[in-house]
């Protein structure tokens, strides 16, 4: 939809490839999911800055919320980081609630917080069949990774069409 094509374009731009890479530069990011995790906290604690007093946008980031709106924009913003940092992030939506899907290697799982959901999609390009893929919702500075509200896991459950929803071990 609109809002993917907002993030490709974004993740495509000079100047959000080298911000994102210098966020993940910029953290101790030992592992892929650290960096990861970098950037959603970034984004997340962003969307907690209050507003300008004015109404007008600041600087390019406050554009971009009022652009894509007060609840999709943080999803968009970090869509669009992690795609220009390499990577494979989607916008997707469920109870209403616009989110991240990041996609995860095997070796991820292992170093996801236990309380982390997993959403699993088929994956014909992946050899047994399924892909996993972290949940990020970046709208509160509190979020943590891999959880996502009680109204989209139970969006998820009822629409099975594109994920089955787990609990990492």
């Amino acid at each position: 939809g609109a809002l993917d094509e907002l993030a490709a374009s974004l993740a495509g731009q000079r100047d959000v490839v080298v911000f994102a890479l210098a966020l993940i530069e910029a953290a101790p990011a030992k592992n892929r999911l650290a960096r990861i995790a970098a950037i959603f906290t970034f984004v997340s604690h962003l969307v907690d800055v209050p507003g300008s007093d004015e109404g007008e946008a600041r600087d390019g980031v406050d554009a971009l919320l009022g652009l894509a709106g007060e609840d999709e924009g943080p999803a968009v913003v970090l869509a669009a980081l992690l795609q220009a940092a390499g990577e494979e992030a989607t916008l997707e939506e469920a109870g209403g609630i616009v989110f991240v899907a990041v996609g995860l290697d095997a070796l991820d799982l292992a170093r996801l917080p236990p309380h982390a959901g997993l959403l699993i999609s088929r994956d014909v390009t992946a050899a047994a069949g399924f892909g996993y893929r972290l949940p990020l919702d970046p709208r509160q500075s509190r979020s943590p990774l891999g959880f996502l509200p009680l109204a989209v896991r139970e969006a998820l459950v009822r629409d099975r069409s594109r994920y089955r929803l787990a609990v990492a071990t």
